[in-house]
C-alpha cells in the first residue's frame, strides 16, 4: 500500500510540474526566412502597475523602486497606489506617480495621473474589479496582471505552491514556473470577443507586504527586485524618450511586447523599407517579423487569434496579405514527446498590428 501511494504521489508531482501540456502541430508552410535585424529603433523596460506604501496594503518605499530598476536595467516606473497619488511628491527621473481606483464601470489606472488603463480585464471574483463599461479605444486593456494569473484559479495555485516547496531543495525557487498559472489563451480570446483593437499592457500588480528592514534596502516579500524580473513592457520608440510625455505616447500607441520572465524578442513589420511597430496600422504584403533566439520556444503568428504560423525557429517573416489584426505570442517548454509539448507556458504576447487596405 505504501508504494501504492507514493506512486500516486510521484505521478500527481510529476503532473503539476510539467503541465500545461499542448498537442501543437507546427505550420510553417507560409513562412519565410528572416535574413536581417531589427534596426534603428530604441528599446525600454517600462513597469506599469506597482504599489508603494501610499497604499494601505503595501508596504514598498520610493527607494526600493529605485534600487530594483537599477539592478533590473528598468528605464521607467508607473506607480498606482489605490485611491491617491501621493507619490507624485516623491517623483525622481523616471518614476511616475498615477492612481488605481474603483469607478461606476470598473477598475480603473491611470498612468502619470492621464492614460486610463481598463485593469484587471480578466478578474471575475470580485464586482469592483468586473468591468462593466464600454471598452473605449483610447483606453488600454491590461491583457497580464500577474494577481489575476494567482487568483483565476486558486486551487492550482495553492497546489503549485505546495509543489514549488517540495521542490525547492532541487529548484531553491518558490516561484518557479509560475507562469504556468498564466492563462493566456483564454485571456486573449476574451480580449478579441470584447476589446479588439485596445492598445495592450502588462500590469505586475506588485504589493509589498512584509518588510525586514535594518540597513536603507531592507528584506521585502514580495520584493521590487524580483518582481521586476517577472513582467516588463518593452517598449519601442523611433527616437530616444526621457520624458514622460513620450513614453505614455508609446504605451497609448501599443508599440510594445509584454515580457515575462525578462525573454528578449524582435517583432516588427517591413514594407518598401519603412519599419513599422507593434500596435501600428500596416499596409497589405507587409513583411511581419519574428526574432527570439530563446531556446525551447514555439513562436506563434495569429490572424484574428488564428494561429498562421506555429514554429520554433528563431526566427522568420510572414507576408500579411488579409486585413485585420495579427500579433505573435512566445511559448517555452520543459520537453516534448512528439507533438506533445510538456510545460508550455506563455513569455511573450506582442500588441496587434492591423492591416489596412491602403
Amino acid at each position: 500500500m505504501f508504494y501504492i501511494f507514493l506512486s500516486v504521489a510521484v505521478l500527481i508531482l510529476l503532473y503539476l510540474e510539467f503541465r500545461p501540456f499542448r498537442n501543437i502541430k507546427i505550420k510553417e508552410e507560409e513562412c519565410k526566412k528572416l535574413d536581417k535585424e531589427l534596426e534603428g529603433i530604441k528599446k525600454y523596460s517600462v513597469i506599469v502597475h506597482i504599489h508603494t506604501q501610499f497604499s494601505f496594503d503595501s508596504l514598498g518605499k520610493p527607494s526600493d523602486i529605485k534600487k530594483a530598476m537599477e539592478e533590473n536595467g528598468i528605464d521607467f516606473v508607473f506607480v498606482t497606489d489605490h485611491d491617491n497619488d501621493d507619490y507624485r511628491f516623491f517623483e525622481y527621473g523616471q518614476i511616475f506617480a498615477g492612481i488605481e481606483k474603483n469607478t461606476p464601470e470598473g477598475r480603473l489606472l491611470l498612468l502619470g495621473n492621464t492614460l486610463p488603463v481598463i485593469s484587471h480585464p480578466n478578474n471575475f471574483e470580485f464586482e469592483h474589479y468586473r468591468w462593466k463599461g464600454e471598452f473605449k479605444k483610447d483606453y488600454l486593456y491590461e491583457i497580464i496582471n500577474i494577481k489575476d494569473g494567482v487568483v483565476w484559479n486558486k486551487a492550482l495555485s495553492i497546489i503549485s505552491l505546495v509543489k514549488n516547496l517540495i521542490l525547492l531543495p532541487f529548484t531553491r525557487n518558490i516561484l518557479h514556473k509560475w507562469n504556468a498559472l498564466i492563462p493566456l489563451e483564454k485571456w486573449v480570446r476574451l480580449y478579441f470577443a470584447r476589446a479588439k483593437g485596445l492598445k495592450l499592457v502588462g500590469g505586475l500588480d506588485l504589493h509589498v507586504k512584509l518588510v525586514y528592514q535594518e540597513h536603507t534596502h531592507g528584506i521585502l516579500i514580495p520584493s521590487y527586485r524580483s518582481g521586476f524580473k517577472w513582467l516588463v513592457n518593452r517598449v519601442y520608440s523611433r527616437r530616444p524618450i526621457t520624458e514622460k510625455e513620450d513614453i505614455l505616447k508609446a504605451l497609448k500607441n501599443g508599440n510594445l511586447f509584454l515580457s515575462l520572465k525578462q525573454t528578449e524578442g524582435d517583432f516588427w513589420g517591413e514594407f518598401e523599407g519603412e519599419v513599422y511597430l507593434p500596435g501600428e496600422k500596416i499596409p497589405k504584403e507587409t513583411a511581419l517579423n519574428c526574432m527570439c533566439e530563446k531556446s525551447k520556444t514555439v513562436k506563434l503568428l495569429k490572424y484574428e487569434n488564428i494561429p498562421v504560423v506555429i514554429t520554433e525557429k528563431g526566427s522568420f517573416s510572414y507576408t500579411a496579405e488579409r486585413e485585420g489584426f495579427y500579433h505573435f505570442e512566445v511559448y517555452e517548454y520543459d520537453f516534448k514527446i512528439g507533438s506533445i509539448y510538456f510545460g508550455f507556458r506563455p513569455v511573450i504576447i506582442t500588441n496587434p498590428f492591423e492591416v489596412v487596405n491602403g
